[in-house]
């Protein structure tokens, strides 16, 4: 029997074509489509929750640092760091920001200084009531210093660079011995815990609360002024001419009964007397490098390095007084921290002084 083979017909195969082309295209996105859309879901949620886990990061971070220096009262480096990049206050001053990191400066520089000379605090109620004692000194002083800045800004007196060098010049030269750079900083960093930047500050801040008293206080402008006049009528008699203004405490006279060298830290004394030709002559009145008020100074002897003299300080009184006055008015001065006076912790020891019966 004879076998038919059958054969089969091929397919024809198809010409490729830009139509086919672009049918494939669309059948393998179809297909892709549903993997697409998932990972775009979870792309979408990775965002949310990224921002979401920030936002909680950054309330976390205020609700921290804000307990730590307004509750705690850290005053840890990385408190004063973290004040000094955020300019963070510590209270007003008559509407003027006291800077937190200038508390903390002035605080740490004292406790640091203190413990270099009688050891480190402990955590004895003496020692706590020593910090408790430096904390308030600082932020009175910090506040002195925020109210000073803002009515020399409001009088456009500023404090220069070279003033500030000039006072920097004077610490670093000791006994006629001038520090090198690395050695000047070595001491502040050990004595102060401070950085030359920060160093500077301090200086500067200083130097403002003397601008604003040379500036402003009428006081002690006033009682120089008479006392030159009374040294003129009576032939330099400086004992004389400050009658009247020794009862107060407002003016003091001192007569140097031995010489001294003429770097001898006197709040610029004794530096003003080598500057006056003869013997005998009184100097014009000029400002105390410490600040505090204005110095007459009589030459009575003079040889290479070294000085006699006698001298008149009239104290600035005004600054002191305003603030004092502010400190008696409701709402002048806010604090955002509470720090007891020295009273209020004696009280709550029982260490209060009674009334008097």
């Amino acid at each position: 029997m004879m076998k038919i083979k059958i054969r089969k017909k091929k397919e024809k195969k198809s010409a490729i074509t830009q139509a086919n082309i672009e049918e494939n295209r669309e059948e393998i996105l179809a297909k892709g489509k549903k993997f697409k859309y998932p990972f775009q879901y979870a792309k979408h949620r990775v965002v949310i929750n990224t921002i979401a886990i920030c936002i909680a990061a950054l309330i976390a971070f205020v609700v921290v640092g804000w307990y730590e220096l307004y509750r705690a009262q850290s005053t840890s480096e990385v408190a004063f760091r973290f004040t000094k990049v955020l300019g963070l206050p510590v209270g007003k001053v008559d509407g003027y920001s006291v800077k937190y990191s200038d508390y903390l400066m002035l605080y740490r520089s004292s406790l640091r200084s203190i413990e270099r000379q009688q050891g480190a605090f402990d955590d004895s109620a003496d020692s706590e009531q020593q910090k408790l004692h430096y904390k308030r000194q600082a932020l009175t002083l910090a506040e002195d210093y925020a109210y000073a800045l803002a009515k020399n800004a409001e009088a456009n007196v500023s404090v220069t660079n070279e003033e500030i060098d000039a006072v920097i010049e004077n610490h670093r030269t000791i006994g006629g011995e001038r520090r090198s750079d690395e050695a000047f900083k070595g001491i502040i960093r050990d004595n102060f815990d401070l950085s030359m930047g920060e160093y500077r500050r301090l200086v500067m801040l200083s130097l403002a609360k003397m601008k604003y008293s040379e500036a402003f206080d009428e006081t002690a402008k006033n009682a120089v002024n008479n006392i030159r006049t009374r040294l003129a009528e009576n032939g330099g008699n400086m004992s004389a001419a400050i009658e009247g203004y020794t009862a107060d405490g407002s003016a003091n006279f001192e007569s140097v009964d031995s010489m001294v060298e003429v770097s001898n830290l006197d709040g610029g004394r004794a530096a003003k007397a080598a500057e006056l030709a003869n013997v005998g002559d009184i100097s014009e009145p000029f400002v105390s490098r410490n600040g505090d008020g204005y110095y007459i100074v009589k030459l009575l002897a003079k040889e290479e390095n070294r000085v006699r003299y006698e001298s008149i300080w009239v104290r600035f009184a005004d600054f002191d007084k305003k603030m004092a006055d502010l400190r008696g008015e409701d709402g002048k001065i806010v604090e955002y921290i509470e720090i007891a006076s020295e009273v209020d912790s004696a009280e709550d020891n029982g260490e209060a002084e009674q009334p008097q019966e």
